[in-house]
């Protein structure tokens, strides 16, 4: 057990979510809104159960097929069920959540970690660098659910799934060519895709240009910006600020990041960049220090779908990158969001948990150095 860096990662998720709670108390005016208040409650009580549950978990149970073939089994099925009349719920024009169970997508972020991490520790150092084995067959176990949802109509979480998947093979020790075959082959796809697609385009123009764009499309992007910079240093604090009486929408979701810039300042935004650099550090020092390969390979997963979800959402607040629609994790408001960052949470304190000691460092210095060397190759191949 390693009882400095276990504590660390607590911390800096249960500070976000108390941030998080805030924030949405903040903004809550109506009835509705106060029942995401009481909901978001349920959750953050639900995951904070289950997040420790998780950590005293052997993750080496997970590595088994059996149970690798039911959470994949039931993540296919329910990304497919959201297309299902009477089980699937469209919202927006969007196929994303199956009644009473939420967003299936927001389950495939685990799944595909799980599913990934247990292919890619089997593979030998020859395996890791061909096409078929090393790059081809783990790329499809994320291709797949980001298809289906792509499909749904929710391009940001399947990029993201896209993402996650060519990190964890880049850290496997997948040939860099392959990587760039596959990056260079998907951008003509996409562009393509978003010239058709009306929203996506009109994103892309909000994107080059928000302050044209800020009595239409771009009002969503400017005022974010609007109430970040308002809030100077300081802030307003909970009582002073005005962008939140329904300048800025969906500031419970995917906008909560201009919620904190304007009610808090720039502390308060620096607060929850250095508690998201926390979890990133570590989740690196998780990965360095773990016992196997499985143990790098989900502390790795778990590490870069926090950190990228949270980098996406914060520069889509900041207008740094066009909108993608992705909460802030552990802050946003959603039971099904909230539930899959405990258990990414969960599994990379599993690993910390069982992180080598430097009394096993001292009884198998050789088998420690091996590994050690192994595992920089990988990362630097």
């Amino acid at each position: 057990m390693n009882k400095k860096i276990l504590p660390l990662l607590g911390l800096c998720v249960g500070a976000l979510c108390l941030l998080g709670l805030v924030m949405l108390y903040s903004t809550a005016f109506t009835a509705k809104d106060q029942e995401r208040v009481h909901a978001q409650l349920v959750y953050l009580a639900v995951g904070l159960v289950m997040a420790p549950l998780l950590v005293r978990l052997d993750y080496h149970w997970l590595q088994r097929r059996s149970v690798l073939y039911v959470l994949g089994g039931i993540c296919l099925l329910l990304l497919v069920a959201v297309y299902i009349p009477g089980v699937g719920m469209q919202v927006n024009g969007s196929n994303r959540w199956v009644r009473g169970l939420g967003q299936p997508s927001e389950l495939a972020k685990p799944v595909v970690i799980l599913l990934l991490s247990a292919y890619l520790c089997r593979l030998n150092q020859w395996k890791a660098v061909m096409w078929k084995p090393g790059f081809l067959w783990p790329l499809l176990l994320g291709a797949v659910p980001a298809g289906l949802i792509f499909c749904e109509q929710d391009w940001g979480t399947a990029t993201l799934l896209l993402l996650l998947t060519l990190t964890m093979l880049l850290i496997s020790g997948a040939r860099w060519q392959h990587l760039a075959l596959i990056i260079i082959g998907a951008l003509p796809v996409a562009a393509v895709l978003v010239a058709h697609n009306a929203v996506r385009l009109e994103r892309i123009m909000v994107f080059l240009d928000p302050e044209a764009a800020r009595h239409g499309a771009g009002r969503q992007v400017w005022q974010s910006l609007l109430a970040i910079g308002s809030g100077g240093m300081k802030g307003h604090f909970l009582d002073g600020s005005l962008h939140k009486f329904g300048y800025v929408p969906e500031q419970q979701t995917d906008f909560i990041f201009a919620r904190i810039g304007e009610e808090m300042g720039l502390w308060g935004t620096s607060l929850v960049v250095l508690l998201f650099l926390g979890i990133f550090l570590v989740g690196l020092h998780t990965m360095k220090h773990a016992r196997d390969r499985f143990g790098q390979f989900i502390a790795a997963g778990c590490t870069t779908v926090i950190a990228l979800q949270a980098c996406i959402n914060m520069a889509v607040a900041t207008s740094l990158v066009p909108n993608k629609g992705l909460p802030l994790p552990f802050m946003s408001y959603g039971g099904s969001g909230l539930l899959a960052m405990f258990v990414c949470a969960g599994l990379l304190g599993s690993v910390a948990w069982r992180v080598k000691t430097h009394e096993d460092e001292t009884e198998n210095p050789v088998h420690h150095q091996v590994s050690g060397v192994q595992l920089n190759l990988s990362l630097n191949r």
